[in-house]
């Protein structure tokens, strides 16, 4: 409930500052509601994981604070913003000063190097998630405390790192097309009420907005860490939880 609170949250306050000049208390309530749900994402993902994997039901509440969780959080955060420092990097040296009007004098003065570098890194893009989920083992065996070095995790995905792609597209593609449904939805009405075609959201609206994509992102990270425990079982050979309770046990690769 907490990280279902922090994402609406966040989300809220992200669309309060989108509709009117953002200050910068609402940046900082963002960011730290944003971190909130970052860390109750890991307890999320810990307890689905130990669930899936050994059938353990204690209450997600505990061990929270833990040094498990924060192994996962740490791992997590890497494997997530590994991908988009280029992109960081590009920002840094000049990218963001492309002019949106394209008038002689400044598309002369234009700095083409971080543009091409980033059309290279769009191109490589394919290669870095594919090197990136390589690594992805280092996840549940985090959660299960049979932890493995980025180096084992790379060898043990080896001969699997596309069927794990598939596998986890074949089941997050349906809902991240309801995400970006509802996000396109929330983007036409603000651009409709910002140009006077539309009434301004409501307070209501937004929450129930962010409440789908909470919901919507909750069942996503519910299904990727699903696939991903399965595929760590068969790759590592562990045996299902005995008693074949919940739906952890009974179900390989």
């Amino acid at each position: 409930m907490i990280n279902f609170a922090a994402t609406m949250a966040s989300g809220f306050v992200f669309n309060v500052g989108a509709r009117e000049e953002a200050s910068v208390a609402d940046w900082v309530n963002y960011i730290a509601l944003s971190a909130i749900s970052w860390a109750m994402y890991a307890v999320f993902a810990v307890r689905w994981h130990r669930f899936f994997l050994l059938n353990e039901r204690e209450s997600v509440f505990s061990d929270v604070l833990g040094a498990r969780n924060w192994r996962f959080l740490g791992y997590t955060v890497l494997l997530s913003f590994a991908p988009v420092l280029p992109i960081i990097f590009l920002g840094l040296i000049g990218f963001g000063d492309f002019p949106l009007e394209a008038e002689p004098q400044a598309m002369e003065a234009i700095n083409w190097t971080p543009i091409i570098l980033f059309g290279l890194y769009m191109l490589a893009f394919p290669i870095i998630i594919f090197v990136l989920f390589r690594f992805f083992l280092v996840l549940p065996a985090t959660a299960v405390d049979r932890p493995l070095t980025l180096g084992e995790a790379w060898r043990n995905m080896r001969g699997n790192t596309w069927r794990f792609i598939g596998a986890t597209l074949l089941i997050g593609i349906p809902l991240m097309i309801a995400v970006s449904i509802q996000a396109m939805f929330a983007a036409f009405s603000q651009v409709a009420s910002a140009t006077g075609g539309a009434p301004e959201p409501t307070i209501g609206d937004l929450v129930a907005t962010n409440a789908v994509m909470a919901i919507i992102g909750f069942l996503l990270v519910a299904a990727g860490i699903t696939v991903l425990s399965k595929f760590y079982r068969h790759i590592v050979g562990m045996d299902a939880p005995e008693g074949g309770k919940g739906g952890a046990a009974g179900i390989s690769a």
